[in-house]
């Protein structure tokens, strides 16, 4: 597992979502200035293992920094973000969620082809976001790549992230808790999210016009939100 790091002062550690690396990120952190950037380079179904074992290992590494960090998560990210602020409450002061899984099961409307990567990647892309433009062909060669080297992983981790409850891994988190979505994220419905959200008092920051990923396809907003929750 590779650790990209940028350094400044705060930290904030950087999750992508099953499919997605760091790449999502790449127009996102530099607007976010006055901090160390960590992120993880690899696809979550690139690391290998179940939630549990992924946040283990994310946690290895955040133990052995020498400060605290915001955790700053997309998608099944999110929800490893959270679990790990439930385990090491004393080394996570915020976490930062957006497209999260756990909050009702996921129905991605794709038939899980091994065989044809490629076309499963094209169609998860565009279900991702809602500015098609915004579909390059990195970001569809790089999804594909992971559709065809993870197969297995990634179907037992969509049967696990469908499984998961983030509402009863939030009772066990003691810091922060941000929320930043898409108006039309379509994979994680804002109407399934708000409901679990708002039993936490959260109330989530909306991108119109956005889908899934908003630091992907509206990365100039959700940074200036994530400064505005900094600053806060």
């Amino acid at each position: 597992m590779k650790i990209n790091q940028y350094d400044n002062s705060k930290t904030l550690f950087y999750i992508s979502g099953m499919f997605a690396g760091s790449w999502i990120w790449d127009e996102t952190h530099p607007q976010i200035p006055n901090a160390r950037h960590l992120l993880v380079d690899d696809a979550l179904c690139n690391i290998g293992g179940n939630i549990e074992e992924i946040s283990e290992k994310l946690i290895e590494v955040i133990n052995e920094l020498d400060t605290p960090v915001t955790l700053v998560g997309n998608s099944l990210g999110s929800l490893i973000a959270l679990n790990i602020a439930s385990k090491i409450g004393d080394k996570v002061e915020g976490v930062i969620i957006s497209g999260s899984a756990g909050f009702g099961e996921v129905d991605l409307g794709i038939t899980l082809d091994r065989h044809n990567p490629q076309g499963m990647a094209d169609k998860l892309i565009n279900l991702v976001c809602y500015d098609k433009d915004r579909v390059s062909d990195k970001a569809l060669t790089k999804t594909a790549v992971s559709f065809d080297k993870n197969f297995r992983n990634i179907v037992r981790l969509i049967r696990e992230s469908n499984s998961a409850s983030a509402g009863d891994i939030m009772d066990k988190i003691k810091c922060p808790v941000h929320a930043i979505w898409g108006t039309d994220d379509i994979i994680t419905p804002l109407d399934e999210t708000v409901p679990v959200l708002e039993r936490f008092g959260i109330s989530p920051i909306t991108i119109s016009e956005c889908g899934h990923s908003p630091m992907f396809e509206r990365p100039d907003e959700f940074a200036a939100i994530i400064n505005e929750t900094l600053a806060a």
